[in-house]
Formats: C-alpha cells, sequence, structure tokens
C-alpha cells in the first residue's frame, strides 16, 4: 500500500488551501491507496472524520503534526487531548498510549534537528518531504540511519500541486488507525518519493 503519511486540510489547519474532499480525489487520482490527516497541533472530530471515511474511496487515517521545542513532530497514535510543546511531553504521552514520533522534515531551512535527545525521543524522522528539496531530502534520508525505525515520507501537502509528491509503501495492507501505527512500529515499510 501506498500512502502519503502528511497531509493538511482546511479549515483545521490554516495554512492549507485543499479541504478534505479534494485532497481524498487528488490523491485517489494519483494512484494513492490512503492519506494521513496531520493537521497542525489539532485532531479531526470522530464524527467528521468517520464521515469522511465512510465517503472515501481510499483510506483516510489521522495523526496529528505537533509542533514543539524540537521542532514539527508527526504523531501517531497519540491521544489527541492536551497536545504539548514539549517534545519530552509529547514523547511521555506517547509512550503511555502506545503512539510513535517522527520528527517532521528534518533538514528544512538548512538545519540538521538531529540531537542526542532527539535520538532518544523519536523513533525516526521524515526521510522524503514532497515539499522539500532533492539536497534537503537527502539530508534527511541519512539522518533516518540514525534512528531504530527507518524514515517515512509524506508530501506535506497544503496545494494541489503537491498531493502524493512522496509517500510511504506499506509491505502489508492497512486500514485502521491501528493498523497503521502496527506497522510503523513493526518498520515495515519505506519512504518513497512518487513519480508523477
Amino acid at each position: 500500500m501506498l500512502i502519503d503519511l502528511h497531509c493538511h486540510t482546511r479549515p483545521l489547519s490554516a495554512c492549507s488551501a485543499l479541504t478534505a474532499a479534494e485532497l481524498v480525489s487528488l490523491a485517489c487520482e494519483r494512484g494513492l491507496d490512503g492519506i494521513c490527516l496531520t493537521e497542525h497541533d489539532r485532531a479531526w472530530d470522530a464524527g467528521e472524520l468517520a464521515e469522511l471515511r465512510e465517503s472515501a474511496p481510499i483510506r483516510v487515517f489521522s495523526a496529528v503534526e505537533l509542533t514543539t521545542d524540537m521542532g514539527h513532530v508527526l504523531a501517531f497514535g497519540l491521544d489527541p487531548s492536551g497536545f504539548s510543546a514539549i517534545a519530552r511531553a509529547v514523547f511521555a504521552a506517547a509512550e503511555a498510549s502506545g503512539g510513535v514520533l517522527f520528527l517532521a522534515h528534518p533538514a528544512r531551512d538548512g538545519l540538521l534537528r538531529v540531537t542526542h535527545e532527539t535520538v532518544q525521543y523519536f523513533a525516526s524522522v521524515e526521510a522524503v518531504n514532497g515539499s522539500d528539496s532533492k539536497l534537503q531530502n537527502l539530508a534527511a534520508s541519512g539522518l533516518a540511519k540514525g534512528f531504530r525505525l527507518p524514515g517515512i515520507a509524506g508530501s506535506d501537502a497544503h496545494m494541489r500541486d503537491e498531493v502524493g509528491r512522496a509517500a510511504t509503501r506499506f509491505a502489508y495492507p492497512v486500514t485502521t488507525d491501528g493498523e497503521l501505527l502496527r506497522e510503523l512500529l513493526a518498520g515495515r515499510y519505506e519512504a518513497a518519493a512518487v513519480e508523477r
């Protein structure tokens, strides 16, 4: 399965020009098997998410992109209540809920956001980000080798042309957020830049 693990929609992510329906339609057109909604510091309402999933022709997963003192963090399996801006607290919450954290776009802005603490708190990094340059993704892919899990990939889509530029290929079918979390924790995936 090919799943874009980093997507933003409006109005939950104010910086996005995409509605959830547009995102799903474009992802389907571009051959993706699923998308993961990772809004900035906000989680989807469970009822609205269920409606979207029911109407979507592809799988729709939910996570969150948190703004922390160590940079942006893609958090999977994290309880949506009480998000923190302190990476240490986010890590503790992820451990308590069985979640997993990936440092998003770790080579953006010429900064390599990897320290001893980073390796301690995050399972890995976003090795391929569809909104970053080839050089930034090369640096991020190199950083991923220092973590316990492989790097993931996502488009970081905010606009139509960005959808599906990068995605994560899973070895086994994934149909629920729980299955997505299980496969991420097992490391049964690979990051991929997607040719269009």
